[in-house]
């Protein structure tokens, strides 16, 4: 085989689908990957990384276009690091991630299953929360926008085709604000400046939260009253990050500006502090819900939710089962909105809210478990968790997954205890490669657990 160098250029067509939609070439057996590039499709390729075993290629020229290729609806696709699918059509986008959930069973979880479609619920403005860093542009002035893929350079952005018009109005504001104040910007590499990300959560009111490298800022008045001529009602907050890191959020967030309300969360309203962990999605996030509480009819035990965030799916079981649930999460923040949250609908009695860690939780927990419901971040759960359920005998598991591939892993320790009774994706993040799924377990009856 010819020897491959980064600058060479060169044909071919493309095979198969990455786990992150990238095309797949192959150069005699050697795999080449190149983003934006679709099955079926001729393409001429520039190699931009090149490893023993395998190579990454910009998409030079699509020679041959396949009929699911489309035009991207968003004028920043490609150079955003937000979307990865836009250039998709909707039937092969659903597909590609059913199969990213099918093939990590298969390589994380060691075992073949049957994936069904995912369900799909919304393609665009989807999206309830924005975050995007703040920036310089080349005039000297204060900006918002998206990192450049595979680099920390921001790029302003006017618009995002996830979001609402919100977005775009939101941006206009601050940066206006931002430029009037003379405000500076965070510098990574000196760690000098003061503004470093914008994030917003827009419910049935906006929710701004600006993340600073000090402990305040001028003149945030003045932003409160733009905002509200705008949206109505706003609050604004401030969270201090004084470290390097990539982290988004400082510890905490304290309001400077307006009055703390109620979200119209759907079924329920609460107060929603800007550190909880919130699904981004609210029709998604409706329906794994429901079908969560669905996979519970009848259930009339004690039921243990780790993972609980701000108790919306809390409140959901809660009103739909007639039975006590011990709910843990490890945000403070998000405990407080969940208790309060509770109190309001009168679930107090019957839900305990937990502000702990679920591996420490689970440790000290003893004796048997009737029902348990998982909804870990993306790196998934801990083998002490895994290894205290297995233990505590839990009839039913339900497992709420953001990553194939630390579902699969951890299913792997689970199977050869439990069978899984129903397994669905879910598109909670349409034009991006992520995908959700939701996995009910039953206990095999055959197995002692406990050994």
């Amino acid at each position: 085989m010819l020897k491959l160098l980064v600058g060479d250029v060169i044909e071919g067509e493309v095979i198969d689908l990455g786990v992150t939609g990238e095309g797949v070439m192959k150069y005699d057996t050697y795999p080449i990957f190149v983003p934006l590039a679709l099955p079926h499709e001729k393409v001429r390729v520039r190699l931009s990384y090149v490893k023993k075993d395998y190579a990454f290629g910009e998409l030079i020229e699509v020679l041959s276009p396949s009929n699911d290729r489309i035009k991207p609806r968003c004028c920043y696709f490609g150079k955003c690091g937000g979307c990865d699918l836009q250039h998709m059509s909707k039937d092969m986008q659903l597909e590609l991630k059913r199969e990213s959930v099918e093939r990590s069973l298969r390589r994380n979880g060691g075992f073949d299953y049957d994936v069904p479609s995912v369900i799909s619920l919304n393609e665009w403005g989807y999206r309830n929360k924005l975050s995007l860093p703040f920036g310089i542009n080349g005039l000297g002035d204060v900006v918002v926008g998206f990192y450049e893929k595979r680099t920390h350079k921001v790029v302003s952005m006017k618009h995002c085709a996830l979001h609402g018009e919100w977005a775009s109005e939101l941006i206009e504001v601050v940066t206006k604000w931002a430029n009037e104040n003379k405000l500076s910007v965070y510098n990574e590499h000196t760690g000098v400046g003061l503004l470093r990300h914008l994030v917003a959560r827009k419910l049935s009111n906006l929710s701004v939260t600006l993340v600073i490298n000090g402990d305040k800022v001028k003149n945030i008045a003045e932003l409160g009253k733009a905002l509200d001529e705008k949206f109505g009602e706003v609050t604004v907050h401030l969270s201090s990050n004084k470290k390097d890191t990539n982290v988004i959020l400082g510890d905490s967030a304290v309001l400077v500006y307006g009055k703390e309300r109620e979200q119209n969360l759907g079924k329920f309203s609460a107060v929603v502090s800007p550190v909880s962990f919130f699904q981004v999605n609210g029709a998604v996030r409706d329906a794994i819900y429901s079908s969560v509480a669905d996979n519970l009819k009848g259930f009339s035990g004690e039921l243990v939710e780790l993972y609980s965030g701000v108790g919306l799916l809390t409140a959901e079981l809660a009103s739909r089962l007639n039975c006590k649930i011990v709910s843990v999460e490890i945000v403070k923040e998000a405990v407080d909105d969940a208790k309060a949250l509770m109190s309001k609908l009168g679930f107090e009695h019957r839900v305990e809210c937990l502000c702990d860690d679920a591996t420490k939780f689970m440790a000290r927990r003893k004796g048997k478990g009737s029902a348990i419901i998982l909804d870990p971040p993306r790196k998934g759960c801990t083998p002490e968790v895994l290894e205290a359920i297995v233990k505590g005998q839990f009839d039913k598991v339900i497992y709420v997954s953001c990553n194939p591939a630390t579902l699969a892993r951890d299913l792997k320790a689970l199977l050869p205890h439990y069978n899984i009774e129903t397994l669905q994706p879910y598109d909670m993040f349409p034009q991006t490669s992520h995908v959700e799924s939701v996995v009910c377990l039953t206990r095999r009856l055959d197995v002692d657990m406990r050994r």
